[in-house]
C-alpha cells in the first residue's frame, strides 16, 4: 500500500524498458572502469544517474534523494573522487532503506 501511495502522489510511471536501461547504464559504468564485469557499485551508479534523471524530469525521487545541485562554472574543483564516492555510499544506503522498507524479506548480498 505504502508503495501505490508514493507512485500515486509523486505520479512516478517508471518506463516498461527500465530494466534494460539500467542493464546497459551498470555495464557501461563497468567498462569506463576498465572493467570487464559490473561490481554492485556499477548497479548503485546507474540507479543513481537513473534516479537523477527522474527527479530532474518528473520532481520525484523514488529513494527520495535530495535534489541534485549540478555543478556551476568555476566550482569543478570542489568535485573530488572521494565526494563522489560519499555520494554513491549514501545513495545506496537510501536505496537499501527503500527496499527493505517495501520489501521486507530483501536481503542484501555484500560478496564479491
Amino acid at each position: 500500500k505504502q508503495w501505490y501511495q508514493r507512485r500515486v502522489r509523486g505520479g512516478c510511471e517508471l518506463p516498461v524498458n527500465a530494466s534494460y536501461t539500467l542493464h546497459l547504464l551498470a555495464g557501461n559504468h563497468a567498462r569506463i572502469n576498465f572493467r570487464e564485469t559490473a561490481l554492485d557499485v556499477d548497479a548503485v551508479a546507474a540507479l543513481k544517474l537513473y534516479d537523477e534523471c527522474l527527479s530532474s524530469h518528473q520532481q520525484f525521487s523514488t529513494v527520495d534523494s535530495p535534489k541534485t545541485t549540478h555543478i556551476k562554472p568555476g566550482e569543478e574543483d570542489a568535485i573530488t573522487s572521494e565526494k563522489i564516492d560519499s555520494d554513491i555510499e549514501e545513495f545506496y544506503g537510501r536505496v537499501v532503506n527503500f527496499c527493505t522498507t517495501y520489501n521486507p524479506g530483501f536481503v542484501v548480498n555484500n560478496e564479491q
